[in-house]
């Protein structure tokens, strides 16, 4: 079971869950979630209540339940959970949602803040604990003598590989925590200047040009000095063929902090593209999380 279905579980059926350096979600206990429930349940607005806190601490309950139900130690179960809070971090900072199903979808705004927007429906069960089968206990009095155990010999090797296993895996827990967060930091500084870099230079531009015409003629010719990388690329979001009604829709998507730019060619088709500078080998990353976030099919462009 993934880490986000036990997060959302723990969530339900403790009322409360936070994130490490991410905040706390918390649900109205006014709302039952039937179990093992077939059906969707709808959640009514205001449900499930977030608050941001970057300085927040590690859920022990909800390593716990990670722990009861993927049978893993307790260090495996911490590790699991930090590297998916890490990763996501990861993307919110480059703009990316982080969509957890049966919850919400978290966005990063300009100010730095975290703004949540909650889920609707929910399909996930919660699993009942299951019940303690006690023996019946035998209430006939036997005065026979009771054969004497024999003792079964003791397996070294069997003790052996445990105690080597479990050496090994601590070993190795320590050497993936040290690797992941000198990964981490280095990923935070370069993925997030690249970014930011990338989107500012191009939307200065973008902004000059929309102050009389409105619109990029991406026929024109470009000045080489702002192609600074050959890495940068874009992610058409959708065509238009009105340049009233894109222009609309830019300016709603640009109000709530999404960086996109107008484009057209031949002033009949209108594309509403979000600039990215990236290694190309993310290009399927990138898209992939748009498809989610807008609900819509896109496509990658290279300048």
């Amino acid at each position: 079971m993934k880490i986000e279905q036990l997060i959302v579980q723990y969530l339900y059926s403790n009322k409360k869950v936070i994130l490490q350096e991410i905040g706390a979600f918390e649900i109205s206990n006014d709302i039952n979630i039937p179990v093992d429930s077939e059906k969707d349940t709808i959640l009514p607005e205001n449900t499930i209540v977030f608050t941001h806190n970057p300085k927040a601490s590690i859920d022990d309950g909800l390593i716990t339940f990670i722990v009861e139900n993927t049978r893993k130690i307790k260090p495996l179960a911490t590790s699991d959970l930090e590297s998916f809070i890490g990763l996501n971090k990861q993307f919110l900072n480059i703009g990316k949602p982080l969509i957890i199903e049966g919850l919400g979808t978290l966005i990063k705004t300009q100010n730095g803040d975290l703004s949540f927007l909650q889920a609707t429906t929910s399909h996930i069960q919660i699993k009942e604990q299951p019940k303690l089968i006690t023996e019946k206990q035998n209430d006939t009095i036997s005065f026979t003598t009771a054969p004497k155990a024999t003792k079964e010999p003791i397996n070294k090797k069997l003790i052996f590989g445990i105690v080597a296993s479990v050496f090994f895996g601590v070993i190795s827990f320590f050497t993936y925590k040290y690797f992941t967060n000198k990964s981490h930091n280095t990923n935070d500084i370069t993925a997030e200047n690249i970014v930011d870099t990338a989107i500012t230079t191009h939307a200065t531009n973008v902004t000059d040009t929309l102050s009389t015409t409105n619109i990029i003629d991406t026929s024109s010719k470009i000045n080489t000095a702002n192609i600074i990388d050959s890495n940068i690329f874009y992610v058409v979001i959708k065509e238009y063929q009105n340049l009233a009604i894109a222009q609309k829709r830019l300016n709603t998507l640009t109000s709530y902090g999404n960086k996109l730019v107008l484009t057209t060619k031949d002033s009949v088709t209108y594309k509403m593209r979000m600039p990215f500078k990236l290694p190309i080998t993310d290009t399927l990353k990138v898209r992939d999380s748009l498809n989610k976030f807008f609900q819509a099919k896109t496509y990658i462009e290279l300048p």
